[in-house]
């Protein structure tokens, strides 16, 4: 296929799962500094998802990083598996508005036509490296229904239109999209680059698809903070909710959670809209 290697190992991904669990019960019994070590293994993934919302400016991307923080904080007794974090992650992630502003970069302008959704894929597969599954935990939506809204994303930032394509081709361009993730295998991935050769709008599509990818792999770098600043940001953030009592769920609310996977309150009222507003 030709990959391009845009994946770096980082923290959210190599860190443990089941050691991101215990410091998540740590801190649903009140534990700051358990909520600061969980909290610095998403922050690339916010800044990331931010700039890719259109938002450059330092400050303002800490803006909208401390009210998400306040939020999980304010849920955190809610929170009993490490997909249910980040379920509520993502629900957090898409109410920020997108930032369309003049005189933007080109693939800010292309970025910022996404879905949330689309967005958060691009950011938690090609930019933080997590798997279909873990995708498929956040965003509540099963594995084999998320390849379109991918597909449909990497369309827009190469600017394909399907209308454009006959069947074979877009089912072409789908699988050059899916193989970005490794998951076939060797005899899988000779016969997709077979039929990309003879196929010379699949071929511009990979071609496009690439060097984008190049173009990600900047911002990728742009977007993550400096070491030091995380660490103020990080620090100020446990002071921020030192002063932040989390909401107490009762027990129909925690037995709906483990039965059901999904626990409660998911959606952001507009009280606890207003609630983070003031403490931003």
């Amino acid at each position: 296929m030709g990959r391009l290697s845009i994946r770096k190992k980082n923290t959210a991904v190599s860190a443990s799962r089941s050691d991101l669990r215990k410091q998540l019960h740590k801190a649903a019994q009140g534990n700051r500094d358990a909520f600061r070590s969980v909290a610095d293994q998403y922050l690339d993934l916010i800044t990331e998802y931010l700039v890719v919302t259109g938002y450059h400016g330092k400050e303002r991307i800490r803006f909208y990083a401390r009210e998400i923080f306040h939020n999980l904080w304010l849920r955190i007794a809610y929170i009993r598996r490490v997909s249910d974090f980040e379920r509520q992650l993502f629900i957090f992630l898409k109410q920020i508005p997108v930032n369309v502003a003049p005189f933007q970069d080109l693939l800010t302008q292309k970025l910022v036509l996404l879905n949330s959704l689309q967005r958060f894929l691009v950011v938690g597969r090609d930019l933080e490296n997590w798997t279909s599954k873990n995708l498929s935990l956040a965003t509540r939506i099963p594995k084999y229904e998320l390849g379109k809204p991918l597909f449909d994303a990497w369309k827009i930032l190469v600017g394909f239109k399907t209308r454009d394509l006959d069947f074979a081709t877009n089912a072409c361009m789908e699988k050059v999209v899916e193989n970005m993730e490794g998951c076939q295998n060797r005899l899988e991935q000779q016969r997709l680059c077979k039929k990309v050769k003879e196929n010379a709008i699949a071929s511009a599509f990979k071609a496009d698809y690439l060097s984008l990818r190049c173009e990600l792999v900047e911002l990728r770098q742009n977007a993550r903070w400096e070491l030091a600043f995380k660490e103020v940001f990080l620090n100020e953030m446990v002071e921020d909710i030192s002063v932040i009592n989390p909401l107490k769920p009762d027990l129909a609310a925690l037995l709906k959670n483990q039965v059901s996977f999904q626990y409660i309150p998911l959606e952001v009222t507009e009280a606890e809209r207003s609630f983070a507003a003031d403490i931003g």
